[in-house]
């Protein structure tokens, strides 16, 4: 494959991780993001700068569940830092600094830190203000999100994915994830009072 297929190929699959998250299906974007990944690393054009990467790897990012793949995410974003501090193109106000890679790094390896950071000091400290399940900060469903999610979405069909729909995710959600021992719970039952639609 040639340095140009690789660009080419890159840009198709943004585009479809783009499509798939208007549809709300960015789980499908798990294998896209790891292809582009790749094809970044094997790129051997010297006309391809360290930023250019960088900022590919940013849309790449933009495309994901990071809560639900952070692991996935922080790889990614370790290279992303990577490429920035390789990078002679420093324009704050057009392209990411070390330091802010550094803190988005910081606030995934949190996120997943489940013995030193509680639920409530991780909401505290990146102001998020619904609880999330326990479960969903693990490996275990950062190993399992791929084929639960395909499994889910197998089980809802064409179901429009509007108001409401939540409600019937999160049920289906909930039966895939316990046919495979894991319990679960939904941020409606974790946040009494607050209202989804």
């Amino acid at each position: 494959m040639t340095n140009e297929d690789r660009t080419q190929r890159i840009i198709e699959n943004v585009n479809q991780m783009r499509e798939n998250s208007q549809e709300m299906r960015m789980w499908k974007n798990i294998p896209l993001a790891k292809e582009c990944v790749q094809l970044l690393k094997d790129i051997d054009d010297p006309e391809e700068t360290p930023m250019g990467k960088a900022l590919a790897c940013e849309a790449v990012i933009q495309q994901l569940p990071e809560y639900d793949v952070p692991r996935l995410v922080l790889s990614i974003l370790r290279y992303k830092l990577e490429l920035v501090q390789q990078s002679d193109e420093q324009d704050p106000e057009r392209y990411p600094t070390p330091e802010e890679v550094q803190a988005e790094i910081q606030r995934l390896e949190d996120y997943i830190d489940t013995d030193r950071v509680s639920d409530a000091t991780f909401r505290k400290r990146y102001h998020r203000h619904l609880k999330s399940a326990p479960i969903e900060r693990t490996s275990l469903w950062e190993e399992n999100y791929y084929e639960v999610e395909a499994e889910c979405d197998r089980r809802l069909g064409d179901a429009p994915r509007g108001m409401g729909f939540c409600f019937g995710y999160w049920s289906t959600l909930r039966q895939v994830l316990a046919e495979r021992g894991i319990l679960w719970q939904s941020p409606s039952e974790l946040n009494p009072g607050v209202m989804f639609d």
